[in-house]
């Protein structure tokens, strides 16, 4: 999988779990709108001014790059690692790891929920 797709596929995941959990019933609200300027716990990642709330999301990602030459049976390769294919393919495969660290800002989508509605009708 290409760095990009990763980074796609995990911001997506988060915020259709945010989503997701959003919708479920159970008594909990999950990034509720409308809180009355409520004061969140202090959390390093996490930041709420006004009707905005958000996180940042690290990734520590290790990418692996890879050379790779084949020869049908003959010479000329570059070896790292042999290894004999069916066909009697000779392949070499070079690999470099490298660790990459970054940090994505994500403002959270708000709960369409109304908090305080289902929250005065479950009194009455």
């Amino acid at each position: 999988m290409q760095l990009r797709e990763f980074i796609k596929e995990v911001l997506t995941q988060i915020v259709d779990g945010v989503r997701d959990a959003q919708e479920s019933n159970g008594g909990a609200f999950v990034v509720p709108s409308g809180d009355g300027g409520h004061k969140y716990a202090e959390h390093a990642r996490f930041a709420a001014s006004a009707r905005l709330k958000s996180t940042i999301v690290d990734f520590d990602v290790a990418i692996t790059a890879e050379d790779a030459d084949k020869a049908e049976g003959g010479g000329g390769v570059k070896v790292f690692a042999i290894q004999f294919g069916a066909k009697g393919e000779i392949s070499s495969k070079e690999s470099t790891v490298s660790r990459v660290q970054f940090a994505v800002p994500l403002l959270l989508p708000e709960s369409k929920r109304q908090w305080h509605a289902e929250s005065r009708s479950e009194a009455n």
